[in-house]
């Protein structure tokens, strides 16, 4: 019997881990998609960067709103922090946990005038 329940508790840990990392990763792939996309438009202007990164969200089913999306130049810089919060279910059935999740990516932009706003 403490056999079966130690195996149980076992599948239970390794199912939330899974699912866990699942999330995480999915994060960290849009926060990579998010980066490409300023590597090849470093120039795009804030409206450009929102409407590109709210597509690149939906297509990650990421729940995040235009207004969680901060836009920073800091000298040839370019900053984009995000801020998201989904329900990670980490145990079908028994256990959901709410993240928040904070991608951030930055470029720099090579050309000496700068970008539009």
């Amino acid at each position: 019997m403490k056999t079966i329940i130690k195996i149980a508790i076992a599948i239970l840990v390794v199912v939330a881990m899974f699912n866990g990392s699942r999330a995480a990763f999915n994060n960290y792939a849009f926060e990579d998609a998010v980066h490409e996309g300023l590597l090849f438009d470093p120039n795009a202007t804030d409206t450009e960067i929102v409407t590109m990164t709210m597509k690149l969200a939906q297509e990650y089913d990421v729940p995040l709103e235009p207004s969680n999306i901060k836009i920073n130049a800091r000298g040839q810089d370019l900053i984009v922090n995000m801020s998201y919060t989904t329900d990670v279910v980490l145990v079908p059935g028994i256990f959901t946990k709410e993240w928040t999740f904070t991608p951030s990516t930055s470029t720099r932009m090579l050309s000496k005038g700068g970008r539009i706003k």
